[in-house]
């Protein structure tokens, strides 16, 4: 079984997440008994109630004209100056 990611499941609805989870722990039992060709039929719903989410953060993280979401690095010099040292 393939999990979702964190940041696709922060998009998913309380009634998603539930789903998710019972198909996930249906899935795992599967895979344990070895019933791998039930299991990828499993797998394939997870990926069906992920699409959607999926597709949101790609196109939130495919958004152009925003500002970065990540600031330039800060850098603190704390040793002293040569007029602090006189």
């Amino acid at each position: 079984m393939r999990p979702i990611s964190v940041q696709v499941r922060g998009l998913l609805g309380r009634e998603e997440i539930e789903r998710y989870n019972d198909l996930w722990e249906v899935g795992k039992f599967l895979e344990s008994e070895g019933r791998f060709d039930l299991a990828r039929k499993i797998q394939r719903e997870i990926d069906l109630l992920a699409e959607p989410a999926v597709e949101k953060l790609m196109r939130y993280e495919n958004r152009t004209g925003q500002a970065p979401v990540v600031a330039a690095p800060v850098i603190i010099d704390n040793r002293k100056s040569d007029k602090e040292n006189n």
